[in-house]
């Protein structure tokens, strides 16, 4: 929009802004989601009801880019501003800006907590239990992992992520992982229970079936890298040939060694074989080739 003679940047921005609400209720309302109303995501989550185990669902736009990285687990985080994210399409632009998100452990934790909250209605609270939670991700129950979590935790609420989809809803609007949460500590002051609130605007990322469902048991039993082909390869139906520099980009990997990558790419070639979550999973000419019957559009 620009502007015209008498408006202000602020101007252009609140308009800009209405353009943005307007746009993402058209898309809800095209998807039969009433924008207005309260919304839980297991009513669009196929054969979940009444199942708590079998499936986690990840947004193809979150699937499809660094969001959550396979950086090595001892290097330190870092820190990061309004930067732009790595996306497999060039179409569709992901903001981010917090602590970097990693596959090895927050992609996990963050599945799981939708996981807990998916039959409550968007918006509206919900309570689990660190020991629980621990349990569900397939990490020991002792004093580290339960740190470990509680640090995810923290890491998907300090967050906030602004994804373009020109092709779709347009702007996402500014969303943070986890909206909020409050706890009940034990005597030492940590959190032991959690109550947590899910944006309502998240529902726009999952809406007309724009989301990967994985297999939970063999998912998280995945090495990260591993965890990020299984990303890409079943938010496809049928994935295209996918370069393994640009796999590398989607991991936000530092590892610019060629021969070394083609290596760790294919060792994660085979896990995925393994688990049955691709049934040709290779690499040819620096090329992942991979089939599946599993992933979505």
């Amino acid at each position: 929009m620009k502007p015209v003679t008498g408006e202000t940047k602020e101007d252009v921005a609140k308009g800009n802004g209405q353009m943005d609400r307007l746009r993402r209720q058209s898309y809800l309302n095209s998807r039969g989601i009433k924008p207005r109303e309260q919304f839980q995501l297991d009513l669009i989550f196929p054969d979940t009801i009444g199942d708590r185990k079998g499936k986690r669902h990840i947004p193809n736009d979150y699937a499809r880019s660094s969001l959550f990285t396979a950086s090595n687990k001892r290097a330190p985080r870092t820190s990061l501003m309004r930067a732009k994210l790595f996306h497999y399409s060039e179409s569709i632009s992901v903001i981010y800006t917090g602590s970097e998100l990693r596959a090895e452990d927050d992609e996990l934790i963050w599945l799981q907590i939708l996981n807990y909250g998916q039959s409550v209605p968007l918006g509206e609270p919900f309570d689990f239990s660190i020991k629980d939670l621990v349990v569900a991700v397939g990490w020991h129950k002792n004093g580290r992992y339960y740190d470990k979590a509680r640090e995810c935790i923290s890491r998907l609420k300090a967050n906030e992520i602004m994804v373009r989809n020109e092709s779709a809803y347009g702007n996402s609007g500014a969303i943070s992982l986890i909206y909020k949460y409050t706890t009940k500590n034990d005597e030492e002051g940590k959190p032991v229970n959690y109550r947590v609130w899910i944006d309502p605007g998240l529902i726009v990322l999952f809406a007309g079936n724009t989301f990967t469902s994985h297999n939970w048991e063999k998912y998280r039993t995945l090495s990260p890298v591993a965890r990020r082909l299984a990303d890409y390869v079943e938010s496809h139906k049928h994935p295209y040939p996918l370069p393994i520099a640009k796999f590398r980009d989607m991991c936000a990997s530092p590892n610019k060694n060629l021969r070394s990558w083609r290596q760790v790419v294919r060792k994660a070639c085979d896990e995925i074989r393994a688990a049955g979550i691709a049934g040709i999973a290779n690499v040819t000419d620096d090329f992942i080739v991979c089939s599946t019957s599993l992933g979505r559009v």
